[in-house]
């Protein structure tokens, strides 16, 4: 049996027809997932993600604050500066983890806490100037540094 030119155009795009559609079904399929959606952040991420973002903005002032000072020679903001980084590197992974619900957070909770503490405690040793309006930036990052402590150790506590 021989097929004319018009037979063996409709059978070519019949085959090319039945895989294009072929494809279409498989993309479908991959597009479903495999396990269900991610859930979204519990209060106590959101919390944490609230703390840790005001710990990024009054830290990043805190750091400013620093580099200015050991710029000029004054070697007391050395201890501040070092814990404020250590914070802000932290607090920067806690928010994008607590944000998403991430099931590292729990754990990452701990080490931000700590970082935290740590970050309060260092500007808290310029708590004498607070009183004469100078080291503002320090006071401002210890005081949102305790409440991320606060609702981190919350969180990695369960």
């Amino acid at each position: 049996m021989e097929l004319t030119r018009r037979q063996l155009v409709a059978a070519v795009g019949g085959v090319i027809g039945a895989a294009a559609l072929a494809k279409v079904a498989e993309a479908d399929e991959v597009k479903k997932p495999a396990k269900p959606p991610i859930a979204p952040p519990s209060a106590k991420e959101l919390e944490v993600a609230r703390t840790a973002a005001a710990c990024i903005a009054t830290g990043e002032a805190c750091a400013a604050h620093c580099a200015r000072q050991l710029a000029v020679g004054d070697t007391t903001m050395a201890n501040c500066n070092t814990r404020v980084h250590e914070m802000l590197a932290t607090c920067k992974a806690m928010l994008s983890l607590a944000s998403s619900g991430s099931s590292l957070s729990k754990a990452m909770a701990a080490i931000c806490a700590d970082a935290c503490k740590a970050c309060a405690e260092a500007c808290n040793e310029h708590k004498a100037h607070f009183a004469h309006g100078m080291h503002m930036e320090c006071k401002a990052c210890l005081d949102s540094c305790l409440a991320c402590e606060k609702s981190c150790r919350e969180l990695a506590k369960g």
